[in-house]
C-alpha cells in the first residue's frame, strides 16, 4: 500500500515546480516563441531552433531560457516519480487490461523522464549554438513523445483513479 503522504509530497513538488518553472519562464513568451521554451522544445527544424535562440537573445534572454532547463531537470524526478506511483498504485487496485495498462503507464512515466533529460541537454547545447536539423528534430520528438506519454498517464489517473478514490471516500462518509 503506497503511503498518501509520499503522494502528497510528490504532487506539492509537481506543483511547485509546474508553476515556479512558468513563472521564472514567462519572459520567454516573445513574438518568436509563443510558447515560451516550448517552442523551443517543439521547434523541429534548425531554422525554428535558430530563429528562436535569436529572439532571446535579442532581448538578452538566453541565461534565462537556460535557468529554465536547468530547473526543469529538478522538475523530472518529481512528475516522473508521480505519474509511476499514481499508475503503479492503481493497476493494482484493478485486474486485466486496466491492470496492464497501469503497469505500461508507470513505467512510461520513467521513460517519459528519461526523454524530457535528453530533450532538454539538447536544448542546452542549443543555447551554445550546438544544434543542426537533427538535433532539432530529436528534441522535438522527444518532447513530443514525453508529453504523449504523459498525458495517456493523466488520463488512466483521472478515469481510473478519481473513480477509486470516490468510492473510499464515500466508504469512509457511510461508516
Amino acid at each position: 500500500m503506497i503511503n498518501i503522504r509520499i503522494i502528497l509530497a510528490l504532487l506539492a513538488g509537481t506543483l511547485f515546480f509546474m508553476l515556479f518553472l512558468r513563472w521564472q519562464g514567462h519572459p520567454l513568451t516573445i513574438p518568436t516563441s509563443p510558447a515560451g521554451i516550448v517552442s523551443l522544445e517543439l521547434a523541429g527544424t534548425a531554422e525554428k531552433t535558430s530563429t528562436i535562440l535569436e529572439g532571446w537573445a535579442g532581448q538578452k534572454l538566453t541565461a534565462k531560457a537556460r535557468n529554465n532547463i536547468m530547473i526543469d531537470f529538478l522538475f523530472i524526478p518529481f512528475y516522473a516519480i508521480l505519474f509511476y506511483t499514481l499508475c503503479g498504485s492503481i493497476a493494482v487496485r484493478h485486474k486485466g487490461m486496466a491492470a496492464t495498462m497501469g503497469i505500461m503507464l508507470a513505467f512510461d512515466a520513467l521513460v517519459a523522464g528519461l526523454l524530457d533529460v535528453s530533450e532538454n541537454i539538447l536544448m542546452l547545447l542549443s543555447t551554445f549554438s550546438f544544434y543542426n536539423q537533427a538535433t532539432a528534430r530529436f528534441t522535438a520528438i522527444f518532447a513530443s513523445a514525453k508529453f504523449f506519454i504523459l498525458a495517456l498517464c493523466l488520463l488512466y489517473v483521472v478515469l481510473l483513479g478519481l473513480p477509486l478514490v470516490a468510492r473510499k471516500w464515500a466508504a469512509r462518509t457511510r461508516a
